[in-house]
């Protein structure tokens, strides 16, 4: 299955207007959303539902049996990360995401911990929340 980013966006009433306002570097409509395949999931934490890389968003099999208009939220959260990405290059992504994990791990948090201290992850559970739309979805 492969879908853009821009279909689930607008199939969740995001405006689109403030998302390209917050994420510039980011173009939804060209940003293609694939099933995870088992090679892909093989590299991912028990728990992910999905994950952003330079080239696209992949998703769990589960998260795809959901109506597309649910996933906004989730592919608003991804495409901050190719914001990130783009806005910090691939170095200073990788060492502001690898940092902050290292520092929570070594601070004795647990995975989990660690990751929700990530300060890109939270940035972009912050966009998803803020470009959210008032619906309740």
């Amino acid at each position: 299955m492969r879908f853009s980013a821009a279909e689930a966006v607008r199939a969740a009433g995001i405006d689109e207007a403030r998302l390209a306002a917050v994420l510039p570097r980011v173009l939804p409509s060209r940003v293609p959303v694939w099933r995870a395949n088992r090679l892909v999931r093989l590299c991912w934490p028990r728990g992910i539902t999905a994950m952003a890389l330079p080239w696209g968003v992949y998703l769990a099999p589960a998260a795809l049996e959901r109506p597309l208009a649910d996933l906004g939220p989730l592919i608003v959260h991804e495409l901050t990360h190719l914001e990130q990405w783009r806005r910090l290059g691939p170095l200073g992504w990788a060492r502001s995401y690898l940092g902050d994990y290292l520092r929570g791990r070594r601070a004795g948090l647990g995975h989990w911990k660690a990751y929700r201290a990530v300060g890109l992850e939270a940035e972009a559970r912050e966009v998803a929340a803020q470009l959210r739309p008032e619906t309740g979805r």
